[in-house]
């Protein structure tokens, strides 16, 4: 691997295991509020995005930072931006249930060229880097190109999806709460495919390379591509659109096949 991704590959590793230990002492004694949005935020939540923050300003001073716990506003003027979601899976975090993480990705004109996640309570840290494969600790992330659907594997769905669109397929439902690790299930050959209803930049970034990375496949769901971002400043606060996610093209189209939205 060439320097600089070298670096940033390392430094986003690093910071986001600081993340999670942070919000590893926080877990079960973390009070959780409501945000604007009606979502969560804890403690955890502010003290890892600061941590990250400071880091990023410190070693990276002329790179943009996208977050969901600050800024939340892209600039294409900007080449490098580092997009962080501190932690993904807040309310699985707010409950006591251990999927939740860290993820970091940083994007070259829009698109990601570095990605890790950090899942601490699951003792897994995936990490990508265009062009370079994508592994989880340690171990290669290779799909099965061959797989085919059927009733004893497994599709990842957030809570919406059933209440915005029909999908008929044979595939066993999933809801594990965290956007991200829906992404990284599919990643991993755990889950065939997945549907995101309402997924924000910070929790696609990171993951999307991670499965791409790995053989997989991410679109909108109306087939449209999810990165590269567009070359327009735009606050991502309020930007989500459904996304589908499958371990291989073929899988991908047969899911589209099988979406409809809801009257």
């Amino acid at each position: 691997m060439s320097d600089p991704y070298a670096e940033w590959l390392a430094f986003a590793q690093n910071v986001a295991l600081a993340a999670g230990q942070i919000e590893t002492r926080y877990f079960r004694r973390s009070h959780a509020r409501r945000k604007a949005d009606g979502t969560l935020i804890t403690e955890a939540d502010e003290q890892a995005n600061a941590l990250i923050v400071e880091q990023l300003h410190t070693q990276f001073p002329d790179h943009a930072i996208l977050s969901e716990e600050g800024n939340t506003f892209y600039d294409p003027s900007s080449r490098y931006t580092w997009v962080i979601d501190p932690l993904d899976g807040t309310t699985n975090f707010a409950r006591g249930m251990i999927i939740w993480g860290v993820s970091i990705a940083l994007l070259d004109s829009g698109d990601p060229i570095v990605g890790v996640l950090h899942f601490p309570l699951l003792h897994e840290t995936f990490c990508a880097v265009r062009g370079e494969s994508a592994f989880c600790n340690d171990e290669l992330l290779e799909l099965d190109a061959e797989a085919t659907i059927d009733n004893q594997q497994i599709i990842t769905l957030c809570t919406r999806s059933r209440r915005r669109f029909q999908i008929d397929t044979p595939l066993k439902t999933r809801m594990l709460g965290s956007a991200a690790y829906h992404l990284l299930s599919v990643a991993t050959g755990a889950a065939l495919g997945g549907v995101e209803c309402t997924p924000k930049v910070w929790d696609l970034a990171a993951a999307y390379l991670v499965l791409t990375e790995a053989g997989g496949v991410v679109t909108y769901v109306d087939g449209a591509p999810v990165f590269p971002l567009p070359p327009t400043p735009r606050d991502y606060v309020a930007d989500a659109r459904a996304v589908v996610a499958a371990g291989s093209p073929q899988i991908l189209a047969q899911l589209q096949q099988s979406i409809r939205p809801l009257a």
